[in-house]
């Protein structure tokens, strides 16, 4: 039995005071830690004599550390923390540092009571909040990851990187008019903000505001003429003008800078259907599915073409196909989640 699963019954509690840690194994630290500072090593050399002169003091070891982890060396903070919370460091310091060490890991479900519990008594802590937020988005909490940025904004309200953080999680979970108003204000401050202005678009079209969202991906295609999204985007104004020609020339251009992306594919065969040519549709849907075998949208087309078609066995096939994909899909969020 790995030290995770043995890990997985014991309490929340019990493996911060207990001295028990859990921490992802690899080859290397985590890929997102921050590249080492003089700061930061100085920190490091300040802790380490701290150490040596007082090698029983729990305050000492939690200093080292943490000035380990602030340099991406979670592997060796992680025993010296457990030093500390044996040497009887306070149960909120350990729990924060705990925390903090675990934030850019794959962290297992029984940690969130904790992460909230953390975040809800320090709620003045940029350092830690900001962690939590970035572990939520990797995990895919965007609802989590919204509340935390709000918290961090009312510290630091010209903070654009955390505006921008909520406006993704904002746009990830639907709501896009408040998404626009976070993005618009990040290119307030930086008008050459690409990805804010794409993000932009993207919630204007979420809350169908056609003539505003492209008048931002006609900025984006100025900007970048090879990025394939604001063509796609733009080809999803023009199917709301039922403009269908229009629509094409744009998903052609995109072709030609990216044939087989999996969403100007997709687009291609939606325009397809829109009219009625039902033959390309099945072409371009097939050669999604044979690029892109775990396309669930592609294979759910595939059955509805098939299905429209007549062709009911080939119609089956591939919705069990998208059944399994989404099956699939769903195991995957809940264990990235923790919610095993």
């Amino acid at each position: 039995m790995n030290r995770r699963r043995a890990l997985a019954g014991v309490g929340v509690l019990a493996l911060v005071t207990g001295g028990y840690l859990w921490y992802a194994r690899s080859d290397s630290d985590p890929p997102s830690a921050p590249a080492p500072t003089e700061d930061a090593g100085q920190e490091e050399r300040v802790a380490r004599e701290a150490v040596r002169d007082r090698p029983n003091d729990a305050h000492a070891r939690a200093r080292l550390a943490r000035a380990l982890r602030r340099l991406g060396r979670g592997r060796e903070a992680e025993p010296e923390l457990m030093q500390a919370i044996r040497l009887g460091l306070p149960e909120g310091e350990a729990q924060r540092e705990y925390v903090l060490l675990l934030a850019p890991q794959n962290w297992p479900d029984k940690f969130e009571g904790l992460f909230q519990r953390v975040a809800r008594d320090n709620p003045n802590d940029r350092e830690l909040l900001r962690a939590i937020a970035d572990s939520y988005a990797t995990k895919g909490m965007w609802d989590r990851v919204e509340p935390l940025c709000t918290q961090l904004l009312a510290l630091d309200p010209g903070h654009q990187e955390w505006r921008f953080q909520r406006g993704v999680a904002r746009m990830r979970t639907a709501y896009h008019a408040k998404a626009a108003d976070d993005f618009r204000a990040v290119l307030t401050h930086d008008p050459k903000n690409y990805q804010a202005r794409l993000f932009l678009a993207h919630s204007l079209l979420g809350d169908a505001r056609m003539a505003e969202a492209e008048r931002e991906l006609r900025v984006c295609t100025k900007d970048r003429p090879n990025d394939v999204e604001p063509l796609i985007g733009l080809a999803t104004c023009e199917f709301e003008r039922n403009n269908l020609s229009a629509a094409q020339e744009l998903l052609t251009r995109a072709a030609e800078r990216a044939g087989n992306s999996p969403l100007v594919l997709q687009e291609q065969a939606t325009l397809y259907l829109r009219q009625q040519r039902t033959e390309l549709a099945l072409a371009t849907l097939k050669r999604l599915v044979e690029l892109h075998p775990d396309h669930r949208q592609g294979h759910l087309q595939l059955a509805q073409v098939y299905l429209a078609a007549g062709n009911e066995a080939e119609a089956r096939r591939h919705e069990q196909i998208y059944q399994e994909l989404d099956r699939k899909e769903e195991a995957r969020l809940a264990a990235q989640r923790g919610m095993r």
